[in-house]
């Protein structure tokens, strides 16, 4: 394997600090260069890092539009009462899982004593949000939720699946996995759909405010995120 511009102490460090079977991948991939191969390690750093931001404004908006809209459509109230009696006649109680109502005992106790509503909902797992646009709140997203996403034109369904789709690669990213791909796509870690496109990621944001997705294409890494993707993805190597 050539060593490139790599220290030779760098170099024998390696399964002490990384493990070569992190890497085996990517040496596949190159052929057996272990220079190489570090470059495409290094991007998929690189892409974790410059998205893992772009997440974070996308699970903002998501958890922000459907907090607004629940919260017009409520007078204001803390709607993350389990029980708590609704204006619809198609929902006149809003009954939440289990799993859910853990998470809101947890992110009130996060959030402290008397604290006001937003910093719960700051405090909430992603994990939350798909699980309000299950097919168990098809009632709540007729009457209300479905607002939060404007602009989507699609089924409670399609923006389900999307969303858990990305609590996946997020989850992926934090637990430092590989999201790189040579397919203009990244790595999402859910059998059920294993790659996402860039554009489908911006696209969740779309649905909720295009003039929102637009300001996170230039106030993130998104574009330097395309940038890495489009380059790995004319390079030659199978990934």
């Amino acid at each position: 394997m050539s060593s490139g511009p790599y220290r030779p102490e760098f170099l024998a460090d390696l399964e002490r600090t990384m493990s070569l079977a992190r890497l085996s991948r990517y040496v596949r991939a190159t052929g057996g260069d272990q220079s190489k191969a570090l470059k495409l390690y290094e991007d998929n750093l690189a892409i974790s890092e410059e998205l893992f931001g772009f997440l974070h404004g996308l699970e903002v908006a998501v958890r922000n539009s459907l907090h607004y809209e629940m919260t017009n459509d409520l007078g204001g109230i803390d709607w993350l009462r389990d029980g708590l009696v609704l204006p619809w006649r198609t929902i006149p109680r809003l009954s939440f899982t289990a799993p859910m109502n853990g998470m809101i005992n947890d992110a009130r106790r996060a959030a402290g004593a008397g604290a006001p509503i937003g910093k719960v909902i700051a405090e909430l797992p992603f994990g939350f949000w798909p699980s309000l646009i299950s097919s168990q709140f098809h009632a709540l997203w007729s009457a209300s939720l479905h607002k939060a996403f404007l602009h989507a034109h699609v089924p409670r369904r399609a923006v389900h699946w999307r969303l858990e789709v990305v609590r996946r690669l997020r989850n992926r990213i934090a637990h430092h996995e590989p999201i790189l791909t040579s397919r203009n796509e990244v790595y999402t870690g859910f059998a059920a759909q294993p790659t996402i496109t860039l554009p489908h990621l911006l696209q969740c944001v779309e649905w909720i405010s295009p003039a929102t997705a637009q300001w996170m294409t230039v106030c993130t890494r998104y574009n330097q995120a395309v940038a890495i993707l489009t380059a790995c993805y004319g390079s030659g190597v199978v990934l």
